[in-house]
């Protein structure tokens, strides 16, 4: 869902963080009010420590670049064929 929108628009899971954020920004919270609501370890919460109810854990930012849906082995497989073209471009552009 995006939120924060007045102050670093961004998607974020729906959880405990999300709702007390929504309800700020639906009573007219302040750019202040909601950087103290984010705080400065929101994200590190969520996403180093794993905090799913309290953490700030961004989520859906590329959505809109997928334009296809591809099985996993073909993506993995796509990023190895990738990798390894541009090494051996890499390493012949080092020989000539």
């Amino acid at each position: 869902m995006l939120t924060l929108k007045q102050l670093t628009p961004v998607r974020v899971l729906r959880n405990d963080f999300f709702r007390r954020v929504d309800e700020a920004e639906k009573k007219g919270s302040s750019i202040e009010e909601l950087a103290v609501l984010l705080g400065k370890r929101r994200a590190k919460l969520g996403i180093f420590e794993g905090d799913m109810n309290e953490g700030e854990l961004e989520i859906g930012q590329v959505a809109a670049a997928i334009n296809k849906v591809e099985p996993a082995g073909e993506i993995v497989s796509n990023i190895w064929n990738e990798y390894s073209a541009l090494k051996n471009k890499l390493c012949n552009d080092r020989i000539s």
